[in-house]
Parts: C-alpha cells; structure tokens; sequence
C-alpha cells in the first residue's frame, strides 16, 4: 500500500483489454476486477500515467466521421448496433473457437470535393474501409487479433462497393475472432489523421 507520511494514496489499476486506468485503495484481501470485461486489474503503482490511445473511442451509435482535404465531411458513418454470436445459418456452422461479431452500420455520405485529384477522393476508398478485413480486436489478454471472415451468417444485408454523394446506406458486416468480448478496432488505412491515431474503436 503506498503511504506517503500518515496518508493513504489511492493505487492506479490497469485492464489491459479496455485500455483504461482506476484509481482505488490497496486492498491484498479484495480482488480488483474491471467493471467493463470483469477480468482482475494489474496494479501499476502511484505514479502511473496511461499512454494515449491509438484510437478514437466511440460508442455504439456515435458517429465517425471522413473530411475533405478542406476540412469539409465527405462521409458520416456509425454502428448502430453491435451483436456477438448470433444464430448462425442452417448448415453454416460456427467454427470452433470464433466468436461472431454482427455489426449493423450506417454511412451517411455529403460530396466528395476530392474526387478526381491525386491520391484519389474519400468515395473511392470506402468499400476498403468499411469492410471487415479492415477491423481488428483487442481480448482480455491483450493481444490484438485482425478480424477473419465469418461464414456463419450469409444472408447479410451488404453495403455497396460504390457510394453516391447526399446519400444514406444501411447495411451489415459480420467478422469471425477469438475474442467474445474487448475493443473493436477500424483502421483508416489512408492515414488521413494528423493527430497519431490510427482510427476508431469501439466496446463489445
């Protein structure tokens, strides 16, 4: 327990899974579990300051969104609902040790100002973002997995390969991982952030 002179100081405990950080008192008698994922917290000490995240963090229904080199919003985009291990198709098995992930997604798309200059516009290159090679997870043992296809659903609701300016499309993507639960993770392969992060996360 850290003390400096008569006063008791709180202890930082991490879960690696969510990336976040408490501060609690040292208690040798009482396990520490995280109240997102429930698996024990590691202690890390007083002095601990947790890094950034290399991603945004959003919440089932916050929007993402996609700008123009302008500053402008080419695209909106957002999950609206998350659902782990749905029932699968007749005679489309899950495969032993996956855990499907559902996801029903909306993308709101404005005007596309950079189309046609170099580099290609933001249109061109969502069917590669929106899709589920390009998400990854993060379990409870830290340990970062990228999404697999899922065949356990084949009847999905699919969003286009190419997108229309002032339009708005719904649709599903499903994605196999070893993890039931932790962060879900959408990287921007454009690199199109400025601030260090990679991309979006969510919970599940």
């Amino acid at each position: 327990m850290c003390f400096y002179g008569e006063t008791y100081y709180k202890l930082h405990y991490v879960c690696v899974s969510c990336r976040v950080s408490f501060k609690q008192h040292a208690d040798q008698r009482q396990e520490r579990l995280c109240p997102n994922c429930a698996p024990p917290l590691i202690c890390a000490g007083h002095d601990f300051a947790p890094p950034p995240s290399a991603y945004l963090a959003k919440k089932v229904g916050d929007h993402a969104g996609i700008t123009n080199s302008d500053g402008g919003t080419a695209v909106d985009f957002w999950i609206t609902k998350i659902t782990v291990d749905p029932k699968c198709d007749p005679y489309m098995p899950r495969d032993a040790g996956k855990h499907t992930v559902l996801l029903d997604v909306t993308v709101k798309t404005s005007v596309d100002k950079d189309a046609g200059q170099p580099g290609g516009g933001v249109f061109g290159s969502l069917s590669g973002l929106i899709n589920p090679y390009a998400f990854s997870t993060t379990g409870s043992s830290g340990v970062t997995d990228q999404a697999e296809m899922d065949m356990c659903r084949s009847n999905l609701k699919e969003l286009p390969q190419t997108y229309a300016p002032n339009r708005t499309y719904t649709g599903q993507i499903a994605y196999a991982t070893p993890d039931k639960s932790g962060k879900l993770q959408l990287t921007d392969p454009s690199g199109g952030f400025s601030n260090g992060t990679f991309g979006w996360e969510w919970s599940y």
